[in-house]
C-alpha cells in the first residue's frame, strides 16, 4: 500500500509540473513563431521601399537628364545614376517607419489569432 501511494503522489507531482510548464512554453513558442513572421513582414516592407524609391528616382533622374542635356546619353545615363542613388536613399530614409508598422501589425495580428 505504502509502494501504491508513493507511485500515485510521484505521478500527480509529475504530472503537475507538465501541466505547469506547458502553457508557458507554448506561449514563448507562439511568441516566437509571430515574432518570426513580423520581422520577415518588416524585412519585405522596408526592401519593397528602398526598391521602389531606386527605380522611380532613376526613371525620373534619366527622364530629368534625357531633357536637360538633349538626349545626350551620357546625361541620361547620369541621371539614371543620380536619380536611383537618391531615390534609394530616400525610400529607405522612409523604410523603418514602415517596416516598424508592418513588424507590430504582423506581430499584433498573429497573437489576436493564434
Amino acid at each position: 500500500m505504502k509502494k501504491f501511494l508513493t507511485i500515485t503522489a510521484a505521478t500527480l507531482f509529475t504530472a503537475t509540473t507538465l501541466v505547469a510548464t506547458i502553457a508557458p512554453s507554448q506561449a514563448r513558442s507562439l511568441q516566437s513563431m509571430c515574432r518570426a513572421e513580423a520581422r520577415h513582414a518588416a524585412r519585405e516592407a522596408g526592401g519593397n521601399n528602398v526598391a521602389a524609391g531606386a527605380i522611380t528616382g532613376a526613371a525620373m533622374g534619366g527622364l530629368f537628364g534625357a531633357i536637360t542635356g538633349h538626349g545626350a546619353a551620357s546625361n541620361t545615363l547620369t541621371g539614371v545614376a543620380v536619380g536611383g542613388i537618391g531615390g534609394g536613399a530616400l525610400g529607405a530614409a522612409g523604410s523603418n517607419d514602415a517596416a516598424r508598422q508592418a513588424y507590430w501589425n504582423t506581430y499584433n495580428d498573429c497573437m489576436d489569432n493564434n
